[in-house]
């Protein structure tokens, strides 16, 4: 099979795509032609949209893309790009997240993670989280563990840096016979990243990075140690790759400012299914809260279920 891979430049976007892609692989002799889309303005999205609705389609500048049998892609800034090409070249469309009402039914599939709240059926796959290149690599050490930071999001959640450090400190504590490797991310904040700087050097069983310190694939290097990871409930894409990187997994609380926050929804998902523990739990219950699961691998589902919608010519 040939596909067209649109890839937005984001990490967590790419991520899905591509971990679709490594699953692929593993069923059908593939081959992968990636198209990088620029990040645009508004006006220009607008101007790319019209096009998309009221132009003709247009063929130009497609040779080489012929033998394509898909086109793939996660991200708003991917959908318009790959419906126009679908038009032009009459192959099917897959994203890895919902689309604008607009232009959902124009995707031949939609994978959409269950905190979305959209029905399955017809064009829309329900996953349990977004698809990722997370995957168990041998035998994690029982005395490695990780904590994974999120960061402010006014539209979200309060973030409030002193309870989440005595959470981590408690955790820490608690975990005196595991070294902890601690991480900081784009939206943590300034205050967060000092205090954890001064446990850092205050505790020799904690190492704390700086986001901008770490090198790509440095994260799945720590997923594939650590025996248990703690990852703030801001932060669900990081939960789902620890999940699939087969981590015990705890989530950290978070102030949401609405009830009905989708990541709060996946969160509760995933406690009442025994696939992580909250914090609140695992302080009443201690280690005995763990349940063994498989990883999850959500991607290798995905990849499964384009091979049965659309079998390889051979």
């Amino acid at each position: 099979m040939q596909v067209i891979a649109f890839l937005d430049g984001r990490p967590g976007h790419e991520k899905q795509t591509r971990g679709i892609l490594r699953e692929l692989e593993a069923l059908v002799n593939l081959e992968v032609i990636e198209i990088k889309v620029r990040r645009q303005t508004l006006p220009a999205m607008v101007w790319d949209l019209a096009g998309l609705l009221f132009s003709q389609k247009q063929t130009a500048g497609l040779e080489g893309y012929q033998e394509a049998d898909f086109l793939i892609g996660t991200g708003t800034q991917t959908h318009v790009p790959m419906l126009r090409m679908k038009r032009a070249l009459g192959i099917p469309a897959i994203t890895c997240m919902v689309p604008a009402s607009y232009l959902r039914s124009r995707f031949d599939l939609c994978f959409a993670p269950l905190h979305d709240g959209i029905a399955d059926g017809g064009n829309i796959v329900t996953t349990i989280g977004p698809p990722n290149c997370s995957r168990p690599q041998g035998e994690k050490s029982v005395s490695a563990g990780l904590i994974l930071l999120g960061g402010v999001d006014p539209k979200s959640h309060h973030w409030r840096s002193p309870e989440i450090v005595d959470r981590i400190r408690t955790i820490v504590q608690r975990g005196a016979g595991v070294h902890w490797t601690v991480s900081s991310s784009p939206r943590t904040p300034s205050d967060m990243v000092e205090m954890m700087i001064e446990i850092a050097s205050e505790l020799t069983n904690v190492d704390f990075f700086r986001f901008e310190e770490t090198e790509p694939g440095w994260i799945e290097g720590q997923y594939a140690r650590s025996s248990v990871v703690w990852v703030t409930a801001d932060s669900m894409s990081m939960v789902y790759e620890a999940l699939s990187a087969g981590c015990r997994v705890g989530i950290l609380p978070v102030a949401w400012r609405r009830a009905d926050n989708k990541f709060k929804k996946s969160a509760d998902y995933l406690a009442r299914h025994g696939l992580a523990v909250p914090y609140s739990a695992w302080l009443a219950g201690g280690e005995g809260q763990w349940r063994e699961h498989e990883p999850l691998n959500e991607a290798r589902r995905c990849a499964a279920e384009i091979v049965r919608r659309w079998p390889p010519k051979d």
